[in-house]
C-alpha cells in the first residue's frame, strides 16, 4: 500500500513541469492560492486562482474542492501566442501610425481647402452683395424711368383735360351771354310793343331760343374729372418676388453642381429566331417612330397600301440600344410588308373583313389624299365621318413602362429656366424650342437640354414677344411660329436664329391654343373659347377659318399630315377629332379609358398618331391614323400638370411640365395589346 504521502509525493512528482533556465523563471506567474510562491502551473476557475502542483493536487482530493474546474496553463504554448499577440499587436499600432499621419496629411490638406474655400466664399458673398446692389439700382432705374413715363402721361391728361375744362366753361359763358340777350330783349319787347306785335315776332322768337338751347356745349364732367392711377400692390410683391432674383447656394444639388449624365441604357443581343423576331415585330409598332424617308410605294390593282418602306436589312436599330430582329416575310402579292402592314393585316383578319375590301378601301383613301395634295382645292362630295372604332377596356390595355433620359430646367428668369414652359416644338435638326410665357421669351436648346440661345423680350412692338404660349417649326426653312394668348392673339414669325419676319392676325385670332405647319408651308391655329381652326400662309393672308364648336369641347393641341388632315387633341372629349381643311368632320381616334384628358397630339415620322396624357401617369397611346390601336407606353414616375409634348426625329418625346422643367422620354419597346 502506498501511504498518503507516498501518494502525495508521487502525484508532485508527476505534475511537475518540466526544468527551463534561469532567465525565464522571472516571467513564470506565481501561485496565488498558497504562500509558497511556487510557478502556477494551473487555473481553476472556480475560485479564480491561479495554483502551483501542490495546489493542483490539494484541488484533485480535498473535498472541499470538489466541482472546481481546473484546467493547466499550457505555459510553452501561452509564450507561443503571447509574442504572436505582441508582434501582431506592434505591427497594428505600426500600421495605425502610417493610417494616421496619411488622415493626418489629408486634414492638412482639408485645412487648406477650409481656407480656400473661406476667402472664395467672402468674396462670392462680396460679389452677391454687388449683384444684389446692381440689380436694386437696376429696378430704382427702371422704377424711376416708369415714374416719369407715368407722371409725363398723367401731365399730358391733366393739360387735355383742363384745356377741354377751360373751352367748355367758355363756350358756356358764350351760350350764358346770349340767352340772357334774348331774354332780355323780349323783355323789353313785352313792355313797349302790342300784343299784335309780340305775336308776330313770336315764331321767330321760338327758334331763336330754341336754336340758343339745343347749341349748348356737352361735356361728361364726370369723366373729365376722373383721373387716379391705380396701383397693384400684391402683383409688384409677386412680380419682384418672382423677377429681382434668387439666391443659388447649391443645396439643391449636393456637393457637386455638375449637370448629371443621361441614364445610360442597357444593351440586349440580337435575336435570330424568326420566330422570336415575328413576335417582336408584331410587338414593336413604336418602331416606325425612327426617321423614314421612303416614299409611299406605287399602287397596283387588289393590293394593299403600304404607308411606308422598310429596308432590306433583317434588324433595325431601336433608340435605347437594343437591337430588334425584323422579319421580313413575303405576302401573296409579291412585295415585301412593313412590321406595321403586317400588325394592321392581322387586325384586318381578327376584324373579319376581306382583305380585296380593305385594299379598296386604302386605295380610295390613297387615290383621295393624292387629290387633295395637288392644291387646295375643295372635293365636290363632303366626306362621310367614320364611325367609331370600338377599343378595349383600359384593364385589357399592357402599357409598356418608360423612363426619361434626360430633363433640364428650373424656375427662374435666367438662360435655362422657366416660369411657365406652355409650348414646346422641335426642329429638324432637334433641337428643342420652349415657349417661356410669363418670361415672354423663346429660348432654345439642344438636343440633350444644353441652353443655345434666347430671343424675345416683353412688348408689343416687331420682335417683342407678349404671353407666347405655343411654338410651331416650318421643316423646310426651320423659321419659328410663334403664337401669343390675350391680349394680343396674333402670330409671329422668326427664322431659326430668332430674327423677327413678320407678325399677323390680330385682327382674326381670339383664343389660339395650338399651332402647327404643314409641308406646303401653311399655319394651322386651334383656338379654344371659340373652338375654330384658322389656316394662314406664310404672309399671313387668311386662307380659311371653320368652327368646330359641335364636335369640340376643349381643343389644345393639333398636328397636320400630308393628306391635308388635322388632327385636334380635345381634353374634355378624352381623344382626338379629325378634319379636312374644309371643317369636315371626318373621324375619332382614342377615347375615354385609352386616351383620357389628353395634352397633345403628334404624328411621327412613319405616320403613326401619339396621343399624350398624363391621366395617373404619363401615357402615350399609338394609333394608325385610320384609329387603330397600335400600342401604349406610360411613365414610371409621376409628373405634375404637364403642357405641351412634341416628338423628336430620333423617337424621343420632349415633355413640358408645370414644374419648371422639360423632359426627354426614349422608349423600348411595346408589347403586345391584350384584346
Amino acid at each position: 500500500l502506498i501511504s498518503p504521502s507516498d501518494q502525495y509525493q508521487e502525484g508532485a512528482m508527476l505534475m511537475s513541469p518540466p526544468a527551463e533556465d534561469q532567465t525565464s523563471t522571472d516571467t513564470i506567474p506565481h501561485c496565488t492560492g498558497c504562500k509558497s510562491a511556487s510557478p502556477a502551473v494551473a487555473n481553476c476557475f472556480s475560485c479564480t486562482a491561479l495554483l502551483c502542483a501542490n495546489c493542483v493536487i490539494a484541488h484533485q482530493l480535498m473535498v472541499a474542492f470538489e466541482g472546481h474546474n481546473v484546467t493547466n496553463l499550457g505555459q510553452g504554448s501561452n509564450k507561443e501566442v503571447e509574442h504572436q499577440q505582441i508582434g501582431g499587436s506592434i505591427e497594428a499600432i505600426r500600421k495605425m501610425v502610417k493610417d494616421s499621419k496619411k488622415k493626418l496629411n489629408e486634414l492638412h490638406k482639408t485645412v487648406k481647402s477650409v481656407d480656400y474655400s473661406s476667402s472664395r466664399l467672402t468674396s462670392q458673398y462680396d460679389k452677391a452683395i454687388g449683384e444684389v446692389t446692381e440689380t436694386f439700382n437696376f429696378y430704382m432705374s427702371m422704377l424711376a424711368e416708369r415714374k416719369l413715363e407715368v407722371v409725363k402721361e398723367l401731365d399730358k391728361l391733366y393739360g387735355t383735360k383742363q384745356v377741354a375744362l377751360s373751352i367748355f366753361g367758355q363756350k358756356i359763358h358764350e351760350s350764358t351771354d346770349k340767352i340772357d340777350q334774348m331774354v332780355t330783349f323780349i323783355e323789353k319787347l313785352l313792355q313797349s310793343a302790342s300784343r299784335r306785335d309780340v305775336l308776330l315776332f313770336q315764331t321767330s322768337l321760338e327758334t331763336r331760343m330754341a336754336h340758343l338751347v339745343t347749341s349748348l356745349p356737352q361735356l361728361d364732367l364726370a369723366n373729365t374729372v376722373q383721373l387716379e392711377f391705380i396701383s397693384n400692390f400684391q402683383a409688384i410683391q409677386v412680380g419682384v418676388r418672382n423677377q429681382f432674383g434668387y439666391i443659388k447656394s447649391g443645396s439643391d444639388t449636393g456637393v457637386s453642381l455638375a449637370k448629371q449624365p443621361p441614364i445610360s441604357r442597357p444593351v440586349t443581343g440580337l435575336n435570330a429566331a424568326h420566330s422570336n423576331s415575328f413576335h417582336q415585330l408584331t410587338n414593336s409598332v413604336m418602331s416606325g417612330l425612327t426617321k423614314s424617308t421612303s416614299p409611299i410605294p406605287g399602287l397596283g390593282p387588289g393590293t394593299v397600301a403600304v404607308p411606308r418602306d422598310v429596308s432590306t436589312a433583317a434588324t433595325s436599330l431601336d433608340f435605347q440600344n437594343n437591337f430588334m430582329a425584323f422579319a421580313q416575310p413575303f405576302t401573296s402579292y409579291g412585295h415585301q410588308s412593313s412590321p406595321l402592314e403586317i400588325l394592321e393585316n392581322l387586325s384586318l383578319m381578327a376584324s373579319g373583313s376581306s382583305m380585296a375590301s380593305s385594299g379598296s378601301d386604302m386605295l380610295a383613301s390613297f387615290t383621295n389624299s393624292v387629290a387633295l395634295s395637288t392644291g387646295p382645292t375643295a372635293s365636290l362630295a363632303t366626306p362621310v365621318p367614320s364611325a367609331p372604332i370600338v377599343y378595349p377596356p383600359k384593364a385589357q390595355i399592357r402599357r409598356q413602362k418608360m423612363i426619361y433620359h434626360c430633363k433640364f430646367g428650373e424656375f427662374g428668369i435666367l438662360e435655362g429656366q422657366f416660369t411657365e414652359p406652355s409650348g414646346v416644338a422641335v426642329t429638324e435638326d432637334n433641337e428643342i424650342i420652349v415657349a417661356d410665357t410669363n418670361n415672354h421669351r423663346i429660348q432654345v436648346f439642344d438636343k440633350d437640354g444644353n441652353f443655345k440661345f434666347q430671343f424675345g423680350e416683353v412688348g408689343k412692338r416687331d420682335g417683342q414677344l407678349l404671353y407666347p404660349n405655343r411654338v410651331a417649326v416650318v421643316a423646310s426653312s426651320g423659321d419659328i411660329v410663334v403664337t401669343e394668348r390675350s391680349p394680343t392673339h396674333q402670330v409671329q414669325i422668326f427664322t431659326k436664329f430668332g430674327h423677327f419676319i413678320r407678325k399677323f392676325g390680330a385682327d382674326v385670332l381670339q383664343h389660339p391654343r395650338g399651332v402647327a405647319t404643314d409641308c406646303w408651308g401653311r399655319i394651322i391655329v386651334v383656338e379654344c373659347k371659340v373652338m375654330r381652326v384658322v389656316i394662314f400662309d406664310m404672309m399671313g393672308n387668311l386662307l380659311n377659318k371653320f368652327s368646330c364648336s359641335q364636335y369640340l369641347e376643349f381643343p389644345n393641341g393639333v398636328v397636320v399630315n400630308d393628306q391635308m388632315e388635322i388632327f385636334i387633341s380635345d381634353n374634355r372629349a378624352h381623344c382626338v377629332k379629325v378634319f379636312d381643311y374644309q371643317g369636315n368632320y371626318l373621324r375619332q381616334i382614342g377615347g375615354e379609358g385609352v386616351s383620357n384628358f389628353p395634352i397633345g397630339v403628334g404624328i411621327t415620322a412613319s405616320g403613326e398618331i401619339t396621343i399624350a396624357d398624363n391621366h395617373n401617369n404619363f401615357n402615350l397611346t399609338v394609333f394608325s391614323q385610320a384609329g387603330q390601336l397600335l400600342g401604349a407606353l406610360e411613365s414610371k414616375v409621376k409628373h405634375a400638370q404637364c403642357f405641351d409634348v412634341a416628338l423628336m426625329k430620333d423617337g424621343s418625346i420632349v415633355l413640358a411640365s408645370k414644374d419648371y422643367r422639360l423632359y426627354i422620354y426614349r422608349y423600348v419597346k411595346i408589347p403586345n395589346l391584350s384584346l
